[in-house]
Protein backbone atom coordinates (compact mmCIF):
# COMPACT_ATOMS: atom_id res chain seq x y z
CA UNK A 1 0.00 0.00 0.00
CA UNK A 2 1.06 3.56 -0.66
CA UNK A 3 1.13 6.39 1.88
CA UNK A 4 -0.93 9.35 0.70
CA UNK A 5 -1.91 12.69 2.18
CA UNK A 6 -5.60 11.99 1.69
CA UNK A 7 -7.86 13.49 4.33
CA UNK A 8 -9.92 11.14 6.45
CA UNK A 9 -13.12 12.89 5.36
CA UNK A 10 -12.25 12.18 1.71
CA UNK A 11 -12.99 8.49 2.41
CA UNK A 12 -16.69 9.46 2.68
CA UNK A 13 -17.35 6.89 5.38
CA UNK A 14 -20.80 6.46 6.86
CA UNK A 15 -21.75 5.83 10.52
CA UNK A 16 -21.71 2.10 11.17
CA UNK A 17 -18.52 1.55 9.12
CA UNK A 18 -16.68 -1.50 10.59
CA UNK A 19 -13.19 -0.72 11.86
CA UNK A 20 -10.28 -2.71 13.23
CA UNK A 21 -8.46 -0.98 16.09
CA UNK A 22 -5.08 -2.52 16.82
CA UNK A 23 -3.79 -1.52 20.25
CA UNK A 24 -0.28 -2.49 21.26
CA UNK A 25 -0.39 -5.64 23.35
CA UNK A 26 -3.80 -6.80 22.11
CA UNK A 27 -3.87 -9.54 19.48
CA UNK A 28 -7.40 -10.97 19.55
CA UNK A 29 -10.78 -10.29 17.95
CA UNK A 30 -11.62 -7.80 20.70
CA UNK A 31 -10.36 -4.82 18.69
CA UNK A 32 -13.48 -4.57 16.52
CA UNK A 33 -15.16 -1.19 16.49
CA UNK A 34 -17.71 0.86 14.55
CA UNK A 35 -17.50 4.43 13.29
CA UNK A 36 -19.99 6.72 15.04
CA UNK A 37 -19.01 9.91 13.24
CA UNK A 38 -16.31 12.53 12.82
CA UNK A 39 -15.72 16.25 12.53
CA UNK A 40 -13.22 17.44 9.92
CA UNK A 41 -10.00 18.60 11.52
CA UNK A 42 -11.19 17.65 15.01
CA UNK A 43 -11.66 13.98 15.86
CA UNK A 44 -13.00 10.59 14.81
CA UNK A 45 -15.62 9.08 17.13
CA UNK A 46 -15.72 5.28 17.41
CA UNK A 47 -17.26 2.70 19.72
CA UNK A 48 -15.01 1.33 22.45
CA UNK A 49 -14.15 -2.33 21.72
CA UNK A 50 -15.55 -4.84 24.18
CA UNK A 51 -13.77 -7.59 26.12
CA UNK A 52 -16.11 -10.26 27.47
CA UNK A 53 -18.98 -7.82 27.13
CA UNK A 54 -17.25 -4.93 28.92
CA UNK A 55 -15.48 -1.89 27.40
CA UNK A 56 -11.71 -2.20 27.10
CA UNK A 57 -9.76 -0.32 29.75
CA UNK A 58 -7.77 2.28 27.81
CA UNK A 59 -5.73 5.37 28.58
CA UNK A 60 -5.62 8.83 27.06
CA UNK A 61 -2.75 9.16 24.63
CA UNK A 62 -2.69 5.44 23.82
CA UNK A 63 -1.53 4.92 20.24
CA UNK A 64 -3.23 2.53 17.86
CA UNK A 65 -3.53 1.53 14.24
CA UNK A 66 -6.89 1.75 12.48
CA UNK A 67 -7.70 -0.45 9.49
CA UNK A 68 -10.80 -0.45 7.31
CA UNK A 69 -12.14 -1.04 3.83
CA UNK A 70 -13.39 2.17 2.20
CA UNK A 71 -16.15 0.99 -0.14
CA UNK A 72 -16.59 4.34 -1.89
CA UNK A 73 -12.92 4.37 -2.94
CA UNK A 74 -12.61 0.57 -3.33
CA UNK A 75 -9.49 0.48 -1.23
CA UNK A 76 -8.09 -0.77 2.04
CA UNK A 77 -6.98 1.99 4.40
CA UNK A 78 -4.72 2.08 7.44
CA UNK A 79 -3.43 4.88 9.64
CA UNK A 80 -1.96 5.53 13.06
CA UNK A 81 -3.62 7.77 15.62
CA UNK A 82 -4.10 8.18 19.37
CA UNK A 83 -6.93 8.43 21.89
CA UNK A 84 -7.70 12.05 22.77
CA UNK A 85 -10.91 11.53 24.76
CA UNK A 86 -12.64 8.60 26.50
CA UNK A 87 -16.33 8.63 27.37
CA UNK A 88 -18.64 6.11 29.00
CA UNK A 89 -21.87 8.12 28.59
CA UNK A 90 -24.32 7.74 27.07
CA UNK A 91 -22.41 4.65 25.85
CA UNK A 92 -18.69 3.78 25.73
CA UNK A 93 -16.94 5.60 22.90
CA UNK A 94 -13.59 7.11 21.99
CA UNK A 95 -12.40 10.24 20.23
CA UNK A 96 -9.36 9.59 18.04
CA UNK A 97 -7.03 12.23 16.65
CA UNK A 98 -7.36 12.92 12.93
CA UNK A 99 -4.47 11.23 11.09
CA UNK A 100 -1.82 13.29 9.35
CA UNK A 101 -1.54 10.71 6.59
CA UNK A 102 -3.07 7.40 5.61
CA UNK A 103 -1.91 4.33 3.73
CA UNK A 104 -4.24 3.38 0.90
CA UNK A 105 -4.16 0.27 -1.24
CA UNK A 106 -6.41 -0.49 -4.18
CA UNK A 107 -6.78 -3.96 -5.60
CA UNK A 108 -8.90 -4.92 -8.59
CA UNK A 109 -11.13 -7.89 -7.87
CA UNK A 110 -9.36 -9.79 -10.67
CA UNK A 111 -5.83 -9.33 -9.29
CA UNK A 112 -4.70 -12.56 -7.66
CA UNK A 113 -2.01 -13.27 -5.10
CA UNK A 114 -0.12 -16.56 -5.08
CA UNK A 115 -0.59 -18.23 -1.70
CA UNK A 116 -0.42 -21.63 0.00
CA UNK A 117 -3.28 -21.42 2.44
CA UNK A 118 -4.97 -24.41 4.08
CA UNK A 119 -8.76 -24.19 3.98
CA UNK A 120 -11.75 -26.20 5.10
CA UNK A 121 -14.40 -26.79 2.41
CA UNK A 122 -18.03 -27.58 3.23
CA UNK A 123 -20.11 -28.90 0.33
CA UNK A 124 -23.04 -31.10 -0.55
CA UNK A 125 -26.61 -30.92 0.76
CA UNK A 126 -26.81 -28.42 3.65
CA UNK A 127 -22.99 -28.25 3.43
CA UNK A 128 -22.89 -31.49 5.43
CA UNK A 129 -19.72 -32.82 3.76
CA UNK A 130 -16.26 -31.51 4.62
CA UNK A 131 -12.73 -31.82 3.30
CA UNK A 132 -9.40 -29.99 3.41
CA UNK A 133 -7.95 -28.11 0.46
CA UNK A 134 -5.07 -25.79 -0.39
CA UNK A 135 -5.81 -22.33 -1.77
CA UNK A 136 -3.14 -21.63 -4.40
CA UNK A 137 -4.19 -18.16 -5.52
CA UNK A 138 -6.60 -15.67 -4.05
CA UNK A 139 -8.34 -12.41 -4.95
CA UNK A 140 -11.26 -10.32 -3.76
CA UNK A 141 -13.41 -12.00 -6.39
CA UNK A 142 -12.44 -15.62 -6.07
CA UNK A 143 -9.79 -18.29 -5.61
CA UNK A 144 -8.27 -21.42 -7.05
CA UNK A 145 -7.83 -24.36 -4.73
CA UNK A 146 -6.43 -27.86 -4.98
CA UNK A 147 -7.69 -30.95 -3.17
CA UNK A 148 -7.09 -34.68 -3.29
CA UNK A 149 -10.81 -35.19 -3.77
CA UNK A 150 -13.67 -32.69 -3.95
CA UNK A 151 -16.86 -34.16 -5.48
CA UNK A 152 -18.57 -30.93 -6.56
CA UNK A 153 -20.04 -29.70 -9.83
CA UNK A 154 -19.77 -26.46 -11.76
CA UNK A 155 -22.46 -24.08 -10.51
CA UNK A 156 -22.57 -25.61 -7.03
CA UNK A 157 -22.24 -23.38 -3.96
CA UNK A 158 -19.69 -24.29 -1.29
CA UNK A 159 -18.47 -22.70 1.93
CA UNK A 160 -14.79 -21.94 2.46
CA UNK A 161 -13.16 -21.32 5.85
CA UNK A 162 -9.52 -20.32 6.34
CA UNK A 163 -7.29 -18.72 8.93
CA UNK A 164 -5.16 -15.85 7.68
CA UNK A 165 -2.55 -13.65 9.33
CA UNK A 166 -2.87 -9.88 8.81
CA UNK A 167 -0.26 -7.66 10.46
CA UNK A 168 0.63 -10.53 12.79
CA UNK A 169 -2.99 -11.04 13.87
CA UNK A 170 -4.77 -14.30 13.09
CA UNK A 171 -8.25 -13.97 11.56
CA UNK A 172 -10.84 -16.50 10.45
CA UNK A 173 -12.65 -15.78 7.18
CA UNK A 174 -15.78 -17.65 6.10
CA UNK A 175 -16.80 -17.24 2.48
CA UNK A 176 -19.56 -18.57 0.23
CA UNK A 177 -18.41 -19.36 -3.29
CA UNK A 178 -19.75 -20.77 -6.55
CA UNK A 179 -17.72 -23.44 -8.37
CA UNK A 180 -16.83 -22.03 -11.79
CA UNK A 181 -14.26 -24.54 -13.08
CA UNK A 182 -12.96 -28.02 -12.29
CA UNK A 183 -9.72 -29.45 -13.70
CA UNK A 184 -7.79 -32.63 -13.11
CA UNK A 185 -4.48 -32.08 -11.34
CA UNK A 186 -1.65 -34.44 -10.45
CA UNK A 187 -2.89 -36.32 -7.42
CA UNK A 188 -6.21 -34.51 -7.22
CA UNK A 189 -8.41 -31.77 -8.64
CA UNK A 190 -8.21 -28.02 -9.14
CA UNK A 191 -11.29 -25.92 -8.48
CA UNK A 192 -11.93 -22.33 -9.56
CA UNK A 193 -14.23 -20.35 -7.28
CA UNK A 194 -16.16 -17.09 -7.48
CA UNK A 195 -16.95 -15.49 -4.12
CA UNK A 196 -20.45 -14.42 -3.22
CA UNK A 197 -21.54 -11.59 -0.90
CA UNK A 198 -19.33 -11.42 2.20
CA UNK A 199 -19.40 -9.51 5.48
CA UNK A 200 -17.56 -6.19 5.79
CA UNK A 201 -15.25 -7.77 8.36
CA UNK A 202 -14.28 -10.63 6.02
CA UNK A 203 -13.86 -8.16 3.13
CA UNK A 204 -11.46 -6.02 5.18
CA UNK A 205 -9.44 -9.06 6.20
CA UNK A 206 -9.40 -10.58 2.71
CA UNK A 207 -8.39 -7.29 1.08
CA UNK A 208 -5.54 -6.75 3.54
CA UNK A 209 -4.34 -10.35 3.12
CA UNK A 210 -4.38 -10.17 -0.69
CA UNK A 211 -2.50 -6.85 -0.61
CA UNK A 212 0.20 -8.19 1.70
CA UNK A 213 0.77 -11.28 -0.45
CA UNK A 214 0.84 -9.35 -3.75
CA UNK A 215 3.62 -7.17 -2.33
CA UNK A 216 5.66 -10.27 -1.42
CA UNK A 217 5.71 -11.57 -5.00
Amino acid sequence: MEEKHTRFEDLRLMPGQPLQLDFEGYTSERDRSVLIGYRAGQSIIVTTPLVNGSPMVLKLGASLAVRLFATQMNCACAFRTEIIHISRAPYPHLHLAMPGSMVLGEVRSSVRAKVSLIASVHYGENFSQKCSAMIKDLSLGGARLEAKMLPVEVGETIQLTAQVAVSGIERIIKLDAIVRAITKETGGVGVGLQFQTMSDSDRITLHAYVLSNIHRQ
